[in-house]
């Protein structure tokens, strides 16, 4: 009996280790989240997860150029990109994300691929004020895919819910035959646009006394960007980074004047740029001052998120020059851009 009891357990361990190596493997060498290898040829893959596949994005496919920014970069199309600039682009879009989460798997991107010639990077109006250390979402939060650390990896090739939720998912993608998800419909979305919608979303802050920067909003913005965009600049002197300021609707900006934040945004806005021209291949547009598009809340889903219409625009004036910064110009720029905003008649806006 005790040898009976033995052999049944080890056939049980046995066992167990075939089925846990077999869950292993099956997710390692698919790979739905580019950890380990590139996507297989033979299979498609669905683009649906930014926090788990950006990371393995950047380390693994073929590309020359990088989109990447928080929700609102989401909507860019890379096809429309290459064809402008005649790249290979990816887009690594993070909703909700933070500046040093993007500089992150900036960070990644510049390490693994020393021939990426061209970074679109989006700068919100919370970066400014955020500091540079590294902040990532908690709870669930996949920090063993960002890792080189092969024993934490058990969390991925292990994971249920990956297995049955991804692994499998990839499967039965290619299954049906169809494609791998294109970077053009990678995170993008669409909603209604319509100013009426808009306005009715829109609960106006109660007016607080107007404040200006202090020495440590200062300090802390110069730390921040010397030691990340400026400094990715000067090491990868042979890529250039189109940083942009994105043109939030005119709702934003009653909203940071209500909220008496406008002469301290502002200030911040100037000295980014001041700091950011510092460097030749970094190059720095505002679209703070299209007014056209930033006064139509037609072009909106709320405050901040404009249309693909809008992107796509966005993409033609990188390519054109239009509302490029200059160590020449900024300074006018964003006086134009005070005074439009300081005269804006908003009460008529909200009586509509």
């Amino acid at each position: 009996m005790k040898n009976n009891s033995k052999l049944w357990s080890i056939l049980c361990i046995g066992f167990t280790l075939v089925i846990l190596f077999a869950f292993a493997i099956t997710t390692a060498g698919i790979d739905p989240f580019f950890h380990f290898h590139a996507p297989l040829d033979a299979l498609s893959y669905p683009l649906n997860n930014q926090r788990y596949q950006n990371d393995g994005i950047v380390r693994h496919f073929d590309y020359d150029a990088l989109i990447t920014g928080t929700s609102m970069t989401e909507n860019f199309k890379t096809s429309e990109f290459d064809a402008l600039f005649d790249t290979k682009s990816i887009k690594v879009s993070y909703s909700g994300g933070t500046f040093p989460e993007l500089i992150a798997n900036l960070e990644q991107a510049l390490e693994h691929n020393p021939d990426l010639k061209t970074v679109l990077f989006c700068v919100d109006q919370w970066f400014l004020s955020s500091g540079r250390e590294l902040i990532q979402a908690d709870g669930d939060y996949p920090h063993y895919l960002y890792d080189d650390n092969p024993f934490n990896d058990v969390e991925y090739v292990l994971n249920r819910e990956i297995f049955w939720g991804n692994t499998l998912e990839v499967l039965t993608h290619t299954r049906k035959g169809l494609p791998s998800t294109s970077f053009d419909e990678y995170s993008s979305w669409s909603y209604p646009y319509d100013a009426k919608t808009v306005l009715s979303k829109y609960n106006r802050p109660e007016p607080e006394e107007p404040r200006g920067t202090t020495k440590a909003d200062i300090s802390r913005l110069k730390d921040t960007m010397e030691n990340t965009l400026v400094k990715l600049a000067r090491s990868h002197p042979d890529t250039v980074f189109i940083v942009y300021f994105p043109p939030y609707s005119i709702l934003a900006w009653d909203s940071w004047i209500q909220e008496g934040l406008f002469s301290r945004n502002m200030e911040l806005f100037q000295l980014t740029s001041e700091i950011l021209l510092q460097e030749k291949n970094i190059h720095v547009f505002s679209f703070h001052s299209d007014f056209s598009t930033i006064t139509d809340l037609n072009n909106y889903r709320d405050t901040v998120h404009h249309s693909d219409k809008i992107n796509s625009l966005l993409l033609q004036r990188f390519h054109s020059g239009e509302f490029r910064l200059t160590n020449e110009n900024y300074q006018e720029h964003w006086q134009a851009v005070r005074d439009f905003y300081q005269a804006y008649d908003y009460e008529t806006l909200l009586a509509e």
